[in-house]
C-alpha cells in the first residue's frame, strides 16, 4: 500500500475544511489531495461577486469549533508563505475575519511558486503550507509559519 502524501496526512486532523471552486488557472486541488472523510466541507463560490466578510461569517458557521483547514489559490506564493492572489485582496479580506489557527494551505503550479521571498505587505495573509504541483506531482512546503507566531 502506497504511503499517504504528508498533506492528506494533515488534512486528516481536522474535521472541517473550507475549499474553492478552481478558477481555469487555479489548481483542481481534488486531484492531488483527499479530503478527509466524515469532515464539514463549506466551499467557497468563485469570488468575483461575493463578499469575504459574509463568506467568512458563513464558513465559521460551517466550521464552528471544529479544527479547521482552509485550501486556498493563488497567482503567486514563495516557500516562507507568502501569497499573492488576483490583486483585489479577497482572500486577505476574508482570513482576517476567520481564527488564525485555522490550517491555512496554499495551492499553486510550479510556474506560480517562487523558493525565494516575493515582496509581503502589511496586509497580506500567510499561508501555513503551500502546495506546488509541478509537472503533475504534488511538492508540499511547510513555511514553519505557526513556529514563528
Amino acid at each position: 500500500m502506497p504511503e499517504k502524501p504528508a498533506i492528506d496526512i494533515e488534512l486528516e486532523s481536522c474535521s472541517a475544511v473550507i475549499t474553492y471552486v478552481p478558477l481555469r488557472t487555479e489548481v483542481p486541488f481534488l486531484d492531488y489531495v483527499a479530503l478527509p472523510k466524515g469532515a464539514t466541507v463549506y466551499e467557497i463560490k468563485p469570488r468575483a461577486a461575493l463578499d469575504p466578510v459574509r463568506e467568512a461569517a458563513a464558513a465559521l458557521a460551517a466550521a464552528g469549533d471544529k479544527k479547521t483547514a482552509i485550501l486556498i489559490p493563488g497567482r503567486k506564493f514563495d516557500a516562507t508563505g507568502t501569497r499573492h492572489g488576483q490583486g483585489g485582496g479577497w482572500y486577505d479580506r476574508f482570513l482576517a475575519r476567520v481564527p488564525r489557527e485555522w490550517l491555512r494551505i496554499g495551492f499553486c503550479y510550479g510556474t506560480q511558486f517562487s523558493k525565494e521571498p516575493i515582496e509581503r505587505m502589511e496586509w497580506d495573509q500567510v499561508m501555513d503550507i503551500v502546495c506546488v504541483v509541478d509537472e503533475g506531482s504534488l511538492v508540499v512546503y511547510d513555511t514553519h509559519i505557526k513556529t514563528k507566531v
